[in-house]
């Protein structure tokens, strides 16, 4: 299985290469107004693996840095683990406390399942913090008859313009980084923020799924980041309407769908929707290469719930030509010793990337599994999905695609182009590997190169250099080592 992707670049009449050894993956990496974090699961459940809990330790890091006044809203769908090593709902629970203690605001919301009474950490539980005198815990539970609230998510503000959304398919629970492979997404901006604070106002007015007088005012508000290429947008389950072709997210997956032109990579803990499977033969069926990766624990009995949808995208006869969706198998362990071998729920990341290499690459990401309750029902859950319009996030996801599979190991995904600021060239790259790397130019392809601008040793993100010479040279390459 190959995939074309360019070795040299023709920009502005300039010439670039890259070269590309296998390398090694981060586990984060972030841009002016964007994280992106997955874990790596050992399988261990004594000691944590190198960058297990990546994703934990992010979202700590957020509660400790919130000060006087700050203010920060906390929803889980499972909430679990003692240890501080390889827990969670202890260490976050010590990270709550101390925060309130400094005169942070708190907003946690919890659903049914939760126990709110257990200490996880010594004499500190959920609801003793909503019981403390002076700067309680704001504390909202889901008492609905049916249906679940499953978001997995925190809403910062810091003051000033640092207001954040913590978007993630991980549960509060030291299980999602040891057995699982999760991913999470920070995003900063107001109309991002407001969505969200308005979202978790609704659960604090005791307004969950199956209450029909939640409001859906702020579903749908769209989001600019720095350096993207259009708005994104937000969505907010239970929807307005569950019809086919109707005002929820499984309509705006397959719209997007279908505009994708060459490339789409989904890695989903469960698909059950027809619409979308029937969009991915479709866009298969134009010559789009798509690659997906789903946990054996849904898919191989018949009683499991992407059974069906699994076998139908596997069949060759629901192609009109030979290209087909192809699945990959995720391995167990991060250090890749074994693959998936029906563990339950290895992949519970919930995300499709279109064209992370063109001109329109998109991410959806979120809460949801993709079922009628995550995309389409009008009373079933508390979701919430991202559509980021933004390469590098994009690339980033592929990366943890890459990572989880052990896909295309020896590829590059870096990408390169030269651009201009004023009369003046510049490179402009980017790289979700820690390796070194070096700006070569030289006359011409077949000329002795020699280094250029800075070198960089264990690096990750986008760099832009200055490339205008007094000599004329026009021809450059990223080399790594």
């Amino acid at each position: 299985m190959t995939r074309a992707r360019p070795a040299w670049i023709i920009w502005a009449g300039l010439l670039l290469s890259f070269t590309s050894p296998r390398a090694a993956f981060p586990h984060s990496i972030s841009g002016a107004d964007w994280r992106v974090h997955f874990n790596l699961p050992s399988r261990s459940g004594f000691a944590a693996g190198p960058w297990e809990n990546s994703i934990r330790d992010a979202l700590l890091g957020r509660i400790n840095a919130l000060q006087t006044n700050h203010v920060a809203h906390l929803a889980t769908y499972t909430f679990s683990g003692n240890s501080a090593g390889t827990g969670c709902a202890g260490p976050m629970l010590l990270a709550i406390s101390n925060a309130l203690a400094r005169g942070a605001r708190i907003h946690f919301v919890a659903d049914r399942g939760i126990n709110t009474t257990s200490n996880y950490w010594p004499d500190i539980s959920l609801a003793s913090l909503a019981a403390l005198p002076a700067n309680p815990l704001q504390l909202s539970v889901d008492a609905s008859a049916f249906g679940v609230m499953h978001n997995k998510l925190g809403v910062f503000d810091f003051g000033g313009d640092e207001k954040w959304v913590f978007i993630t398919s991980w549960n509060f629970t030291g299980g999602a980084s040891i057995y699982q492979w999760n991913i999470a997404l920070e995003l900063r901006g107001a109309p991002l923020f407001a969505a969200y604070t308005n979202e978790t106002a609704e659960f604090a007015a005791g307004r969950f799924h199956a209450d029909p007088a939640k409001s859906h005012a702020h579903d749908g508000i769209a989001f600019t980041l720095r350096d993207a290429w259009r708005s994104g947008f937000v969505r907010f389950a239970p929807y307005p309407d569950s019809s086919t072709g109707g005002n929820n997210a499984q309509t705006d997956i397959t719209n997007l769908i279908a505009a994708a032109q060459t490339e789409i990579f989904f890695a989903l803990n469960k698909l059950t929707r027809p619409l979308i499977r029937d969009a991915l033969i479709a866009a298969a069926d134009r010559g789009v290469m798509v690659f997906g990766c789903m946990p054996q624990s849904d898919w191989a009995d018949p009683s499991d719930d992407s059974y069906t949808t699994y076998a139908y995208l596997n069949d060759p006869g629901n192609y009109a030509g030979t290209n087909r969706v192809h699945f990959l198998p995720a391995y167990s362990r991060a250090d890749y010793s074994t693959l998936d071998a029906g563990e339950s729920d290895l992949v519970h990341t919930k995300y499709l990337v279109i064209d992370p290499w063109g001109a329109n690459p998109v991410v959806i990401h979120g809460s949801a599994n993709w079922t009628d309750a995550g995309l389409a029902s009008t009373s079933l859950n508390d979701e919430n999905i991202v559509v980021v319009r933004h390469g590098d996030i994009a690339r980033f996801f592929l990366a943890q695609f890459k990572r989880m599979t052990g896909a295309w190991p020896d590829e590059s995904a870096a990408w390169t182009r030269i651009a201009r600021t004023g009369s003046a060239a510049r490179v402009d790259f980017w790289v979700p590997q820690t390796n070194t790397h070096y700006l070569e130019t030289a006359p011409g392809p077949d000329q002795p190169w020699e280094p250029i601008g800075a070198f960089f040793s264990n690096f990750v993100g986008g760099i832009s250099i200055v490339t205008n010479r007094a000599d004329g040279r026009a021809v450059f390459r990223l080399r790594r080592e």
